[in-house]
């Protein structure tokens, strides 16, 4: 009877740990949707389809869905690229500013991939 009390126990902080991260997401992406209106729309569009041939889309691009950290590191280091170039936002965004607007872009419009943490960034963004 006590293995089976403490087998619930431990499913239920686990199911608790597994909704606390997905609340830390689903935050992540509303704060990111800010984000991304203020400093990004003006280049990508607010619906991320971009401009062509001056700024990429960001809605159904494979490289925005793909590995989050090259994502993380165009965000924080900036792009010089045949469509120009992205500025870096490392000294103008926080790494939970920037997390929160590369989870927003993974997970907007037809994107469906996984967010990301500003303990992630933190990682890159001294690399």
């Amino acid at each position: 009877m006590k293995s089976i009390i403490v087998l619930a126990l431990a499913c239920y902080l686990l199911a608790g740990a597994g909704l606390t991260a997905a609340r830390g997401q689903d935050d992540l992406f509303r704060q990111g949707k800010g984000v991304f209106e203020e400093n990004c729309a003006q280049c990508h569009r607010a619906n991320g389809e971009g401009l062509p041939d001056k700024f990429p889309a960001l809605n159904n691009n494979p490289f925005v869905v793909g590995d989050p950290k090259p994502v993380i590191n165009t965000v924080l280091n900036g792009e010089k690229g045949k469509m120009g170039q992205m500025p870096a936002w490392k000294d103008k965004l926080n790494d939970g500013q920037i997390a929160a607007a590369v989870t927003y872009i993974r997970g907007a419009w037809t994107n469906r991939a996984p967010g990301v943490t500003p303990e992630m960034v933190k990682g890159l963004r001294g690399k």
